[in-house]
């Protein structure tokens, strides 16, 4: 729960903007309904502005956390979350268009942050599961652990609206002007307590993790490739030899974030769909539903993301397929399901398929990025992939907003299909794969030995499909790896692998005492 904390804060507050548009149209009918004293562009840019903070903090923050470690890196996110959240409660302005030109403006700040936290608690998750003996065959579990705290940020985000409309009995129109400013106000408010616990927690309590530390000291001690941060030369091989595994990762990250933040958007028309007449706080306990069903998924992904029989690949496959025939039938007899006699089963399809989200590529689109990239690169290569991933839902919200509410089902229909079909060539399962056994092989690569490399890393059941169609596989002989680990490639990665478990002895010796 703790090192998750950042994701429900995110989620706190990211998922805020959806949960209170109906609250600004009842408070600021001029400004968001009718658009006499603020354009439509203007309400309609908070999303893409915060989206476009989270883009810059997943590339920026991202990038910087491999070099400044993971404490500062997780330091830095919080921090800029603090600021970007105190600014957005204390939004305000002569006019309606002052004050929601200054809303939107810090929610690129609080982006910024948001887009930190993907890259810098993914990494810190797997290195913590990596450095304890308990936790190395439950990384997945781990890592998916961290994640379901974002959905209890959105669960706990629309209960806390609920609770303050119904203490100011706003049941229904007319809406009292003051209790409704309060209730948007009061619910950001709120959600500043753990924020600022969670900053003071990083940087007086939080230490750095020991995969990181261990592997840089150990890099400086053999004198080796610098380990001060990402070079060009590691820049091109990273590309060379994990081209693959980015554009796996990044583009099956973009076609979830396009189906799933669309459909966050057009949650609200679906509702009315089901309830025509539904008001306020009605449409926030609809919301309040779907996001309990989807909570549901992200621990159904949890426990069973490490079991031989799922794994990573499988379930992202599982995920998108599910994605792929619901989101199918709904688009095929839409016309049918919107009606009275079958909205019920309308209203079925569209909570089982963010069940199936989370209990899919939710998860696993969260947890690949940092499995798949060595240690030295990790928090980048995941900061790009979520990047492109946020890429996706930017451009979903222009195109959901041009087309009628049928083709957004055949769009997220196939949406699915694509997931099913990268996931299948480009991605690797790494389930039972040790990741000190990729950090080895990239090591080598770095040493430019790739080809003496024969570990557990080129295995073919731990390689994609495409990476067994350029050979990789070939590489892979027990016997020979023996002689490699002489190498003075493999000697780094032995040292930081031998730091790793001392720190783990130590820590529970001092547990002990």
């Amino acid at each position: 729960m703790i090192p998750g904390l950042g994701m429900f804060c995110e989620a706190y507050f990211v998922f805020a903007v959806g949960n209170l548009s109906a609250v600004w149209k009842a408070e600021y009918p001029e400004c968001w309904k009718k658009h006499t004293t603020c354009s439509q562009s203007l309400s309609n840019s908070i999303t893409y502005t915060q989206v476009c903070g989270i883009i810059f903090g997943q590339l920026v923050l991202g990038f910087f956390a491999d070099r400044i470690g993971r404490k500062w890196g997780s330091v830095a996110t919080a921090g800029t979350m603090v600021v970007g959240g105190i600014l957005i409660v204390a939004s305000s302005g002569p006019t309606d268009r002052a004050l929601w030109a200054m809303f939107t403006a810090v929610q690129f700040i609080f982006g910024i942050g948001v887009g930190g936290e993907y890259p810098v608690a993914s990494a810190s998750a797997n290195e913590r599961a990596e450095s304890s003996a308990a936790l190395s065959k439950r990384r997945g579990e781990t890592v998916v652990l961290v994640f379901s705290m974002q959905g209890w940020g959105n669960l706990v985000n629309t209960a806390v609206i609920i609770a303050i409309m119904a203490g100011f009995r706003l049941y229904a129109p007319p809406y009292d002007s003051y209790g409704m400013e309060v209730t948007w106000r009061l619910s950001y408010a709120i959600g500043l307590i753990p924020l600022i616990s969670i900053l003071l927690y990083r940087i007086f309590r939080l230490r750095e993790s020991a995969v990181w530390q261990k592997k840089r000291e150990a890099l400086q001690a053999m004198g080796g490739a610098k380990a001060s941060g990402v070079q060009w030369r590691k820049f091109s091989l990273l590309m060379r030899y994990y081209w693959h595994r980015n554009f796996g990762t990044s583009m099956s990250w973009f076609v979830w974030d396009f189906a799933f933040y669309g459909n966050k958007l057009f949650q609200s028309t679906f509702i009315k769909i089901i309830n025509p007449h539904a008001t306020v706080i009605q449409i926030l306990e609809w919301t309040l539903l779907n996001s309990a069903v989807a909570l549901v998924g992200y621990y159904f992904a949890a426990f069973t993301i490490d079991k031989p029989w799922m794994g990573r690949m499988r379930m992202q496959v599982m995920g998108f397929a599910w994605m792929f025939v619901l989101f199918l039938i709904c688009a095929v007899h839409y016309d049918q399901l919107s009606t009275n006699k079958y909205i019920h089963a309308f209203q079925f399809l569209y909570y089982f398929s963010s069940f199936w989200g989370q209990f899919g590529p939710n998860a696993t689109t969260w947890l690949l990025p940092a499995e798949l990239a060595p240690t030295e690169v990790r928090s980048m290569c995941h900061g790009f992939s979520a990047a492109v991933g946020k890429a996706g839902a930017l451009v979903a919200g222009v195109v959901f907003g041009l087309v009628d509410n049928r083709t957004k089902f055949w769009i997220s229909a196939f949406c699915g299909l694509a997931g099913v079909i990268l996931t299948v060539i480009t991605i690797p399962d790494v389930t039972s794969l040790d990741l000190r056994e990729g950090d080895r092989r990239w090591l080598a690569i770095l040493d430019g030995h790739h080809d003496m490399y024969h570990g557990d890393a080129v295995k073919p059941k731990n390689l994609s499909l495409i990476e067994r169609l350029l050979g990789y596989g070939r590489l892979y002989k027990p016997h020979a790896d023996e002689q490699y680990s002489g190498s003075k490639a493999d000697e780094v990665a032995m040292a930081a692998a031998k730091g790793v478990e001392m720190e783990v002895v130590d820590e529970k010796a001092a547990t002990k005492a």
